[in-house]
């Protein structure tokens, strides 16, 4: 018996090589892939140019010019002074408007507290601020102005109010933020200057000129009308004040308010007056 030799197939051997169609067919892939990509990005670029020009043409089209600017809620204020500080023109164009940076300017202005500013299609402005009340100046070696709230939102200067009073013997550990508690000091000033005036009511010839704080005692009325004044000290302001109204009464029907120096209201209760001389 004849020895023959056994072929085995060599299954490491190489694959056939890609025919030329298919070269052409991943050619062609690659391309149309390209061309795809770039037919893409110029989409992109021409809507973006679009874009562009839309917005170019809406914020200078005089269509929108602001014909209309209204105005409300400022009383120190001039409508020109509010339209300066927001940067707002009556011949801008409403859509080119900023509104978020109109509104950051006008807060800036120390007598603005609050400011809105919204558009009124297709040609008006709409602006609404809420101006600071003056309630007091302190006087701290520098002199501020506080509002309602008890928060100063100014320095002083000569085209404040004259005829605000002036509040001394405050410092600068008595203003704390605003969402923070007041000081004992601080909150009694703001209390009695809050009560309307009525001290205004009871002496109509004696304006109160300063506010006097004393840490332990309380506040002083120094009145304008000569060397005078009413110790309040701190708390039950109201009764104070009606107790204040009778004695006020009854020295003035007897005609001898003008000999009263000091009325001390410290105790309600047991009310001091201390005569001139």
């Amino acid at each position: 018996m004849s020895d023959k030799k056994q072929h085995r197939k060599n299954r490491y051997k190489g694959s056939k090589k890609s025919g030329p169609s298919e070269n052409r067919f991943r050619l062609m892939h690659r391309l149309g892939f390209c061309f795809k990509t770039i037919c893409g990005i110029g989409i992109i670029a021409l809507m973006s140019l679009s874009l562009i020009f839309i917005h170019d043409f809406v914020t200078q089209c005089d269509y929108f010019r602001a014909d209309s600017i209204t105005v409300s809620g400022a009383a120190r204020l001039s409508e020109k002074e509010i339209l300066t500080c927001a940067g707002i023109g009556k011949s801008d164009n409403i859509l080119a408007i900023n509104l978020p940076l109109a509104r950051k300017q006008l807060l800036a202005h120390p007598w603005v507290a609050e400011a809105e500013i919204s558009r009124e299609l297709p040609k008006g402005i709409s602006i609404q601020v809420k101006e600071h009340k003056a309630l007091a100046v302190l006087s701290m070696g520098r002199k501020f102005l506080i509002n309602y709230q008890g928060e100063i939102f100014k320095e002083s200067d000569s085209s404040d109010p004259g005829d605000l009073p002036v509040v001394s013997g405050l410092d600068y550990s008595d203003l704390g933020p605003a969402d923070e508690r007041k000081s004992k000091p601080l909150s009694a000033v703001v209390e009695w200057l809050l009560m309307g005036g009525r001290i205004h009511r009871i002496f109509p010839e004696m304006a109160v000129k300063e506010i006097k704080v004393d840490r332990e005692i309380g506040l002083t009325l120094l009145l304008s009308n000569e060397d005078r004044w009413i110790c309040l000290g701190y708390t039950d302001y109201n009764q104070k004040a009606d107790r204040l109204r009778k004695i006020v009464s009854y020295l003035r029907n007897s005609s001898q308010l003008n000999e009263i120096q000091s009325i001390d209201l410290v105790n309600p209760d047991r009310v001091i007056l201390r005569p001139l001389g």
